[in-house]
């Protein structure tokens, strides 16, 4: 009887003791199983072919194999050479039969292997939201919902599973390039900026983010030295294999000339004026500058506003400074406001308010995708103008960022003045 008892005991306390790991860890559970049931649903929908997983990558694929993986960096391709060593290394899983899917013929196993890839760092991505998040708020809760919502995020499933694209990749760098800069560890952020950069020139629209944390010492001038080594590591290989000092560089000038067009479905500002979109035209011409001027207009409105150097409020800035300069710039692809769709999240879950932008920077990316996806515009009897209500949806996301930032806790012009005035008194 009494040995019964104690067994009854024993149970009873590992059902409680089962019960609390649970309640305590529920989150990391959770975690799990999101990514577990999505890893699926993206193996499943992998073998969607589309022009640019199989036209593009799976063709350079096909090149480096024939070629050799020693001449790589060599093929026709306007990627970067750390992408192309990284594909390069794909060539060497073995390969069965080929697929057909519609218009397209590819190697299934390829395929896989590619989107795997671009699942992993959706998955990083992910952990980099968990961090930020956790860094911001000390809430281990609201990191694990926002993990939990980058790994469901509709447009970013199909950027990867369906679309086979790779802007996870350099928005995986940015991310952690942001972290480690709320971390005061401007090394590792520049560094990560630098890796950012040597996958994609896109890695450029957090350039006045890190001007801004530049200007507020947030990150030391001799840290950003870390870029240019980190870009120059990334050509390793391509050096390795034989390439000459300056070839790995020309990707960014094949990545920066190989458009002409004002926008390319991207639901910006240029996106009004497609019906001039020859690059002989006045307007493409001035396009650059414009933005130019109009982004640095901004940036120089919110640093002289001297808000409190909080990480909620830099949170707030790198949201809104990326894209803007995403919404100006000229020339860009409908998938170019990845790295915005993800800062809403944390933006959204680090200031505990503006919830709303992460739906609606959702609905614009979707827009925009839609017509590459499906064949056909949002609004099909509107065609190319149905893109317009994307881009005035992302108005009312960057005018909600603005008006945060101005309405942020800040130091007044004259205050910082005397302060300055005064620290140079002392020094004298």
């Amino acid at each position: 009887m009494h040995k019964q008892n104690s067994l009854k005991r024993i149970y009873e306390l590992c059902g409680i003791n089962t019960l609390k790991v649970i309640y305590s860890k529920g989150y990391i559970i959770a975690m799990v199983l999101a990514t577990a049931l999505v890893l699926f649903a993206k193996i499943r929908v992998a073998m969607y072919p589309t022009q640019d997983s199989v036209g593009y990558v799976l063709d350079w694929m096909k090149q480096i194999k024939e070629v050799g993986i020693a001449k790589f960096y060599s093929i026709d391709a306007d990627y970067s050479p750390l992408y192309l060593f990284m594909i390069s290394l794909f060539t060497l899983v073995p390969t069965g039969t080929t697929m057909t899917v519609g218009a397209y013929t590819f190697f299934p196993e390829w395929m896989l292997t590619l989107k795997t890839c671009y699942f992993i760092f959706d998955i990083l991505n992910a952990l980099a939201v968990y961090l930020i998040i956790k860094s911001v708020t000390n809430d281990k809760t609201k990191a694990a919902i926002g993990y939990l919502i980058m790994v469901i995020l509709p447009v970013q499933f199909i950027n990867s599973a369906v679309w086979g694209n790779a802007d996870s990749i350099y928005v995986c760098f940015l991310l952690y390039c942001i972290y480690f800069a709320l971390k005061n560890k401007g090394g590792f952020s520049m560094f990560f900026f630098g890796l950012a950069l040597a996958n994609k020139l896109q890695a450029l629209f957090i350039a006045p983010f890190l001007v801004y944390l530049l200007l507020n010492r947030k990150i030391k001038l001799y840290k950003t030295v870390y870029a240019p080594l980190a870009v120059i590591a990334s050509f390793i290989p391509a050096y390795v294999c034989g390439a000459g000092f300056f070839e790995p560089f020309a990707f960014y000038s094949r990545q920066l000339n190989g458009y002409s067009k004002l926008t390319l479905g991207c639901p910006n500002f240029w996106h009004l004026f497609s019906f001039s979109s020859k690059s002989e035209n006045i307007i493409n011409r001035g396009a650059p500058y414009f933005a130019l001027a109009v982004i640095g207009v901004f940036f120089a409105i919110i640093l002289m506003r001297n808000i409190k150097q909080t990480d909620s409020n830099l949170l707030a800035v790198a949201a809104f400074t990326v894209g803007i300069t995403v919404f100006f710039l000229p020339h860009l692809h409908e998938r170019y406001f990845y790295m915005l769709d993800v800062l809403a999240v944390v933006y959204a879950l680090s200031r505990k308010k503006n919830h709303i932008i992460i739906l609606l920077m959702q609905l614009a990316s979707g827009i925009a995708y839609y017509h590459y996806i499906s064949g056909r515009y949002f609004i099909n009897l509107w065609g190319e103008d149905s893109v317009h209500i994307a881009a005035f949806i992302i108005v009312a996301v960057l005018t909600i960022l603005f008006i945060d930032i101005m309405k942020s806790e800040h130091t007044d012009t004259q205050t910082v003045l005397a302060a300055i005035y005064d620290k140079e008194n002392r020094l004298k």
